[in-house]
């Protein structure tokens, strides 16, 4: 640049100078408006720290708020330096809202019972508390107007990067009326728990004594189930015999009149019976029984073919077997007579027999039994009509006996026109030729089981006669104790087990009870079993005919 003629150095300087101060210039504009910026950034950080602080106290507002609410305090403790606490831990205390609360404030609140364990824990927390770990204890304190609360801590103790250098985070609640509530809850707790030993120990001494009421009212019965056949048994005999001579000397006055007296001995030990029975309030089998023929009316009985019947008769008392004989005899029954069920069962499963006489009670094998035996052969023969003959009229009994399957019963002492009607309406029912129509739709009835493996269709038929006996009898005692609720549910289950294989029968049956008025159908009770008797024996008597044979 020397070598340049002074006035191009001159020029050179010159611009370099009005590019020196332009750039001069750039620089304090941009340096300008960096201020201006920088003076706006602080006002906007002011700003925003205003209303950090704002929000700040409002979330403070709002922790003191809940935690008073709440009756709960915070506290932070750094390693040998004073204890921070939030307002409301004076207000837990008993002071006022604000009161700051030193050690030796705290120590004097703490009740005397607690303060030595308070002490101890306090002194040992920093040393013996587990760091990282939540851990807490309860302990009174004394406020001072004299109110002792219950205080539950929550203390946890953070470990630091600086070796013995910790802080100490806890929260501090009032639970004096969660313990007052939870002692209150114990205490209902502990008295439910008394009464329901109590109550067990009522309903176990209720079991005993209804068990041994029972157990006496069983041997009751059973003493009066053996006192009347001891009393009824010869008493039948006697008038029978009585009416035996009537017939044979109808104009003879000593006749009738040990007839008469036969009879009124008879109602006298009849009325014994019943008035020691005082269970047996419902009325008599032989009340039910239909009409008697007068004597001058007895026309001979008939089989449907025209034909004298025969009967069997199952009697084990000679007298009484006499009696009975000589009477159906006279009615004009051809008579075959054993000594016990198991006889009878034999002579039945041999056939031929139009209709049976039953005594009820007989060695070896007893009426009921071998009815049930009865019904359960193959063929015809599980079909004959049954009367069963009983030394009393329990009701109880009564109902075992036609479930069992026999067609009605009659109490001894057994007389002729009572005899008379009960073989007429046998007979009448054995020789009705559609009563297994009337009482199955057989159409129904024969789908439900030829639709089904021959291997099974036994199986079926089995089912549903368990079916329809079990919920029967259930079906009669919830009838007697008129629960109307069981009633329905049993009516429903079974309709259905019925319409299954085309009971029609049992079905409308089952809609005259469920229409029945509750107090009403204790009288349905007889029909029903009836029904139960006659769709058992014509469900066989089908499956015999109809399904058994076809493959």
């Amino acid at each position: 640049m020397a070598d340049l003629p002074p006035e191009t150095q001159i020029e050179l300087l010159s611009r370099r100078l009005a590019r020196a101060e332009r750039a001069l210039e750039d620089a304090e504009t941009m340096l300008d408006r960096r201020m201006r910026e920088l003076d706006t950034a602080n006002r906007e950080l002011r700003q925003r720290e205003g209303e950090l602080v704002e929000r700040l106290d409002i979330e403070n507002q709002k922790l003191l708020s809940a935690q008073r609410l709440a009756e709960l305090a915070t506290i932070y403790v750094e390693h040998d330096r004073h204890f921070t606490a939030s307002a409301n831990f004076a207000v837990l205390l008993g002071y006022p809202e604000g009161t700051i609360v030193s050690k030796k404030r705290l120590g004097k609140a703490i009740h005397p019972l607690d303060r030595q364990r308070f002490t101890s824990v306090a002194r040992n927390a920093f040393a013996v508390l587990e760091p990282d770990v939540d851990h807490s204890f309860q302990h009174r304190v004394l406020r001072p107007d004299g109110e002792v609360r219950w205080l539950d801590w929550h203390v946890k103790r953070e470990s630091t990067n600086v070796d013995d250098q910790f802080v100490v985070f806890a929260t501090v609640r009032d639970v004096t009326e969660t313990r007052t509530n939870a002692r209150r809850v114990r205490a209902l707790q502990l008295r439910a728990e008394r009464r329901v030993k109590e109550l067990a120990r009522l309903t176990d001494a209720l079991r005993q004594a209804q068990h041994e009421t029972a157990r006496e009212l069983e041997k009751r019965n059973r003493f009066i189930s053996e006192m009347a056949h001891r009393i009824r048994t010869p008493m039948g005999g006697l008038t029978g015999a009585m009416e035996l001579l009537v017939q044979r000397y109808p104009g003879d006055e000593l006749a009738n009149r040990g007839l008469d007296a036969a009879d009124n001995l008879a109602a006298i030990a009849d009325q014994l019976i019943t008035t020691a029975d005082e269970t047996g309030n419902r009325p008599r089998e032989a009340d039910s029984a239909p009409a008697p023929v007068p004597t001058s009316e007895f026309t001979p009985l008939r089989t449907a073919d025209g034909h004298a019947p025969k009967i069997l008769l199952a009697e084990d008392t000679e007298s009484n077997a006499f009696v009975i004989a000589r009477l159906a005899e006279m009615l004009g029954g051809e008579v075959t007579t054993v000594a016990n069920g198991r006889d009878a069962v034999e002579a039945v499963r041999g056939g031929g027999f139009d209709a049976v006489l039953m005594d009820v009670m007989m060695p070896i094998m007893s009426g009921e039994e071998a009815t049930v035996a009865i019904r359960a052969l193959p063929g015809p023969e599980a079909r004959v009509p049954i009367v069963g003959i009983s030394a009393h009229s329990l009701q109880a009994e009564r109902e075992s006996l036609l479930m069992a399957g026999m067609s009605q019963c009659l109490v001894k002492p057994i007389r002729r026109d009572a005899l008379d009607a009960a073989l007429r309406a046998a007979l009448s029912a054995e020789n009705a030729q559609d009563k297994n129509t009337g009482l199955f739709d057989i159409e129904v009835f024969l789908e439900a089981f030829l639709v089904l493996p021959p291997s099974f269709r036994k199986k079926m038929r089995d089912a549903f006669r368990k079916d329809l006996r079990k919920n029967g009898e259930k079906l009669a005692e919830a009838m007697l104790a008129r629960d109307d609720e069981l009633t329905g549910r049993l009516v429903h289950s079974l309709k259905g087990i019925c319409l299954n294989v085309g009971a029609v029968a049992m079905v409308d049956r089952l809609a005259e009870i469920r229409s029945a008025p509750v107090d009403r159908r204790e009288s349905m009770v007889p029909s029903l079993q009836h029904t139960i008797v006659a769709s058992l024996a014509a469900c066989d008597d089908l499956y015999g005919e109809r399904v058994a044979q076809v493959q």
